[in-house]
């Protein structure tokens, strides 16, 4: 019985080290590549939330309510194509570019965008904008978080 116990221990300390050491997590190459790649294409737009500040005193945060008609997404084109659509059935149509690391900008009609990215992966993409021009909160600085997933 003596002789069990070491044995039982190393086998135990064997598993346990091989437990410990191996990872199923999958690797995020989303890093590897440029965000000139990683934009590109079809996003759905999941959610946007409004932070409003009237003097520099956090006022109000809210969510916008998704109408869809028929749906709601940005679609990011290869040749610097822009479109984007939010609770209307037309889309705000024209291009985009970067703008030093971490900057979209988009020339569309009738809106333009001035989008800072917070985070793009492969199927993930927020970004937010400040305004200090709202016509639902005159006189307030709005910033405008939207998160974006990829279409499937």
């Amino acid at each position: 019985m003596k002789a069990c116990l070491p044995l039982t221990a190393f086998l135990a300390g064997f598993l346990l080290l091989g437990v410990l050491t191996s990872s199923c997590k999958k690797t995020d190459v989303a890093g590897l590549s440029p965000k000139e790649d990683l934009v590109l294409g079809k996003w759905n737009i999941n959610r946007i939330q409004l932070r409003i500040y009237y003097g520099g005193v956090f006022f109000k945060d809210t969510i916008i309510k998704q109408t869809p008609m028929p749906e709601n997404f940005v679609n990011l084109g290869s040749n610097g194509s822009f479109e984007y659509r939010f609770n209307t059935s037309t889309s705000d149509l024209g291009t985009y570019t970067f703008s030093g690391a971490d900057v979209l900008v988009s020339n569309s009609n009738p809106n333009s965008y001035n989008w800072k990215i917070l985070t793009l992966t492969k199927d993930i993409f927020t970004v937010v904008s400040v305004s200090y021009s709202d016509a639902f909160y005159p006189g307030a600085m709005v910033e405008t978080y939207q998160t974006f997933v990829r279409y499937k």
